[in-house]
């Protein structure tokens, strides 16, 4: 390796670096560092090294990455060891020598592109292998576009594998319990030949780019559901006989690896949870830092237009065309936190990304990352995709009666408002935070008008200046002018409990001069989270007349036999009461959405669990139906108490009995640990309960 010098070996001194770099659950095996902060590697030499001096001065070392690792000299650094370093660029600083040994302190910069690096040695004129290390992005680093200044929301967007994943409706917002699992074994690994494939498919070759947190969040959205080498397939709510249903998902290392394993085939199935799931897992691996984020009432596909339709028959039934609906009862994505260099500064903060697929003029695409500042203030020509999110979560939906004779009417009194109860789990803690404010300003603000009279305006202007295949919002929706004669209320339990019963309040008030004649229809139809009806379950016609200025309460109570053998893997019900002024023929309508809430199963912990050593926890699947559940399989997963899912049957649980199970397992990590358990059964899927205990370090 030169004259004096020949190299023994080198330590990479892995777990100190790693702990030191917030990596040390990745691995304790390979040297996995953050950019912008330096590492400390050992070299230790053959022969001793007396002209220290003047052999520091001929020695190099040498760094190389590509896009692929068999390209893994695509990017090729060189730089001197000398006695400070550059914090600011690649560099090597003497720590400490002897004759034997030199301790070099290395510097990576901020801007860096993430990757697997080679590491050489350079004297005079041969280079020797020193070692491998994968470098990531960095949260902690003022430098770094990805720093985020507060060190418990680093915690938990970088660090925290147990996720939250909000469904429900938006009275009734229920927690799903998600493995991100993204420091799992081999998942840095899977993360980076997902990047690669998804660069390839956006055909980007510089491998540069990958300096670039935006770059690397387009690549990685592109992967999950649009495009031939996509990691998940979607498919429609119900129909998953040739895979895996999506709800079934207990977290993303399952997904990735039976993604890996196949070769690249996508798997199936995933719906929009899954999909941000798992990007959430692939970017906090990465290093980037991310949260999964619902919003309620979700104007889904509408082109940028402000403006939907949704369409019931006389019976209250809603009506889709082609299986698809304009308005989901929840729709999930990710928010990334970076500075956008790209943009103007206000712009730097959280991004939406959200890789289930929209449909854009060039064909489907993920969409994002859009700064949700943008969103809020309406400024639709910003990239990426901001005037997508905006019309989603500010698009009114006027509701329209389709009459017998084909003929559509304006059904008063439903005009629904999209974006509600924007949500994601609070930080260090498994409460729901609500983060509409971030998206949008109060329902009805002056704020609120002069920011959809801007993106109003920001879209028109654009669609002038472009081509005519240009997505624009084609107007601000005016609400229509309503009949102030009748008007109808519906109110019921916002959640139910398995085997619960539901009641129903109708009142129905007439504010004119005279009587009124009235035809009602109150009916419950089961529904998936995107808003296609499964099935009508239950309808109910009422005549009467209402005296002037007066009201009629109905109350009704719907069995659960009726409903129950229905539900669709999202638990979700709408109510609706479609009222008829036989004299006007004016048609009025009031909805409401409703979950089922509880989980029949429930997890207990004994006290005092110590790492490594033996334990069991208990599961208790009470059944609360009159009937036996049957075929039941309950999976079980749970970071460093059980190695990756098991899946147990207990056959029948006979009806309003319990059933225990016990699950023997050993803490391989200390700290906070969660236990997640999913039924599935003839009956019910989509069951799940969790539970966190903490383990005491052996």
């Amino acid at each position: 390796m030169g004259q004096g010098l020949s190299k023994k070996k080198c330590d990479f001194m892995i777990p100190e670096n790693n702990k030191n770099h917030h990596t040390e659950e990745i691995s304790t095996e390979r040297l996995i560092v953050r950019r912008g902060q330096p590492f400390t590697i050992t070299v230790s030499f053959s022969a001793p090294i007396h002209n220290y001096l003047q052999q520091m001065k001929r020695t190099f070392l040498i760094v190389q990455t590509g896009s692929h690792r068999y390209k893994a000299d695509e990017i090729q650094t060189e730089f001197p060891i000398s006695s400070l370093g550059d914090q600011k660029q690649w560099s090597a600083a003497v720590e400490e020598q002897d004759p034997n040994f030199w301790t070099l302190c290395v510097n990576t910069p901020a801007n860096a592109p993430i990757g697997q690096y080679t590491l050489l040695l350079r004297a005079s004129k041969s280079s020797h292998f020193l070692g491998n290390f994968t470098l990531l992005f960095n949260p902690w680093c003022r430098d770094d576009e990805v720093f985020l200044a507060n060190e418990a929301q680093r915690q938990e967007y970088i660090l925290n594998q147990d996720g939250i994943i909000y469904q429900g409706t938006e009275n009734t917002v229920l927690a799903q319990p998600w493995d991100f699992s993204q420091f799992e074994e081999d998942m840095v690994d899977i993360c980076f030949i997902l990047l690669a494939l998804g660069e390839h498919f956006q055909r980007e070759k510089d491998p540069a780019q990958r300096k670039n947190p935006v770059h690397i969040c387009r690549a990685v959205a592109a992967m999950l559901n649009c495009n031939e080498f996509r990691c998940l397939t979607e498919c429609e709510p119900g129909q998953h006989s040739n895979g895996i249903p999506p709800s079934t998902w207990l977290g993303s290392s399952p997904i990735l690896r039976q993604w890996i394993a196949s070769k690249f085939q996508p798997v199936c199935y995933g719906q929009c949870w899954v999909f941000a799931a798992v990007l959430c897992s692939v970017l906090r691996c990465l290093g980037i830092p991310t949260r999964v984020v619902t919003g309620y009432t979700w104007a889904h596909n509408t082109k940028s237009s402000l403006s939907v339709d949704e369409y019931y028959d006389e019976d209250g039934t809603l009506l889709t065309q082609d299986n698809t609906a304009h308005v989901w009862t929840f729709h999930v994505w990710n928010e990334c936190w970076m500075a956008r260099t790209d943009l103007l500064p206000e712009y730097s903060g959280w991004q939406a990304l959200d890789a289930t697929c929209q449909e854009k003029s060039k064909g489907p695409s993920f969409c994002g990352p859009a700064p949700v500042h943008a969103i809020k203030e309406g400024d639709t020509q910003v990239d990426y995709d901001v005037c997508y999110f905006f019309a989603a979560i500010n698009a009114k939906c006027q509701v329209w009666i389709h009459k017998a004779d084909d003929t559509l009417k304006p059904a008063f009194g439903g005009t629904k408002y999209t974006g509600n109860n924007i949500s994601t789990k609070s930080v260090g803690s498994e409460r729901c935070e609500d983060i509409t404010h971030n998206y949008k300003y109060p329902e009805g603000s002056l704020q609120e008008k002069k920011v959809l009279d801007k993106a109003y305006r920001n879209m028109k202007e654009l669609d002038t200046t472009t081509s005519s295949t240009t997505t624009q919002f084609i107007s601000i929706p005016t609400a229509l002018e309503e009949p102030v004669n009748l008007f109808i209320h519906l109110q019921s339990n916002s959640s139910l409990q398995l085997g619960q019963d539901i009641t129903l309040s109708i009142e129905v008030f007439n504010h004119s001069g005279g009587k009124k004649a009235t035809h009602l229809v109150v009916g419950i139809q089961a529904l998936h989270y995107n808003g296609v009806p499964i099935a009508q379950l239950w309808k109910e016609e009422f005549h009467f007349n209402l005296q002037s200025n007066s009201v009629n309460n109905l109350q009704v109570s719907v069995p659960y036999t009726w409903f129950g053998k229905e539900l669709g893997e999202n638990h979700l019900l709408r109510l609706t009461a479609v009222l008829r002024d036989e004299d006007s023929f004016y048609m009025y309508l009031a909805q409401e959405d409703i979950s089922i809430c509880d989980s029949p199963l429930t997890i207990e912990f004994p006290e005092n669990m110590v790492q490594y050593e033996p334990s069991t926890a208990k599961i208790s699947l009470q059944n609360p139906l009159m009937e036996p559940l049957e075929q039941c399989v309950i999976a079980v997963t749970g970071q460093g108490l059980i190695y990756r899912q098991r899946n147990y049957k207990l056959g029948s649980v006979q009806a309003k009995s319990t059933q225990e199970l016990q699950i023997p397992f050993t803490p391989t990590r200390a700290g906070p640990r969660r236990l997640t358990a999913c039924l599935t059964c003839l009956q019910l899927q989509n069951l799940k309960s969790y539970r966190t205990t903490n383990i005491a370090a052996a």
